[in-house]
């Protein structure tokens, strides 16, 4: 009997929206642990960070899959660039603002004429949605990649990320009773953040590829959860070779949020899941506060991907 012929794997690209961390443990255990080769697929991760606009490198075709918040999905396809989502996997926001708690602001209102630290594009329009909410006008001060202005008291507060940030302070020696935070989800504005999207045309020409690619990459966040070990075996392998400033306690802290973040209200059977009221919430909200004119279509934008058809 003649061998039968290998079957080329079909070759995709993965944009994430940050460098190599525990936020992406199960894309890397995919890749690292064959669930992505059993799936028929060749997966090149590449690395997001400063500069990088994940949703604009997938319009501009310069990769078939990227990891993006739901409200910047909404805003893009409310400007009528034609993404899908395929499958959601944070459930609960990990956006959080800091305060110093000695510094007197203890509510939301008390930043009004304030110096805020805010990240740009998507991590912006919950804190601006909140402000408008609010009927408050902080002085917004660009905010990058370190903590320092905060640390240093140059800005009055700053945005974190419950799974980075958050615990980078304390890695600096902060205690955390010296804080005071202001979580985005106890505020009522949970917009759902890390999501795997594509384009309309990848998803209705290679539709097969889009779910494989999304199981197995479901598949390798189970994995993660269930040996985090491995997990951070993988992801301390790219930070390491990306020669990031980073420790192996910091990504064990992350992976271990995320699992919450994940998990919460779906536990680890419905990952990928997208709460339709999360999706009418996010679009209403961007309308009521001036992002978009008019709700964006969602006809044919969630495509359920992690789903048998």
């Amino acid at each position: 009997m003649l061998p039968q012929p290998v079957q080329a794997l079909d070759k995709v690209r993965l944009q994430l929206q940050w460098v190599h961390q525990a936020q992406f443990a199960g894309y890397y255990l995919a890749q690292d642990q064959g669930l992505y080769k059993k799936a028929g697929l060749e997966v090149d991760i590449r690395p997001g960070g400063p500069g990088i606009d994940p949703l604009g490198d997938l319009a501009a075709l310069r990769c078939d899959f990227a990891t993006s918040w739901l409200s910047q999905a909404l805003l893009l396809r409310g400007r009528m660039v034609p993404l899908v989502h395929l499958a959601q996997i944070m459930q609960r926001s990990a956006l959080l603002l800091v305060t110093w708690a000695d510094s007197g602001i203890e509510s939301i209102q008390d930043l009004d004429g304030k110096r805020v630290g805010l990240w740009r594009k998507q991590f912006a329009l919950a804190p601006r949605a909140l402000f408008h909410r609010e009927g408050i006008s902080v002085d917004e001060v660009q905010q990058r990649v370190t903590m320092a202005p905060f640390l240093a008291r140059a800005v009055d507060a700053a945005s974190a990320m419950l799974y980075n940030e958050y615990n980078q302070l304390y890695q600096a020696g902060i205690d955390l009773d010296q804080l005071r935070i202001f979580d985005f989800v106890e505020l009522g504005l949970n917009f759902p953040e890390d999501g795997i999207y594509t384009l309309e045309q990848t998803w209705q020409k290679r539709p097969q590829v889009c779910r494989r690619f999304v199981r197995a990459s479901i598949e390798g966040w189970r994995l993660a959860f269930e040996q985090p070990e491995l997990a951070l075996k993988a992801v301390m392998k790219r930070v390491d070779a990306a020669h990031l400033a980073s420790n192996i306690a910091h990504q064990r802290w992350m992976l271990n949020s995320m699992q919450k973040l994940i998990t919460n209200r779906v536990g680890t059977a419905l990952i990928g899941q997208l709460a339709p009221y999360d999706l009418k919430f996010v679009n209403e909200v961007l309308v009521r506060q001036g992002f978009l004119a008019e709700p964006a279509d969602v006809e044919g934008f969630v495509a359920q991907a992690w789903r048998e058809p």
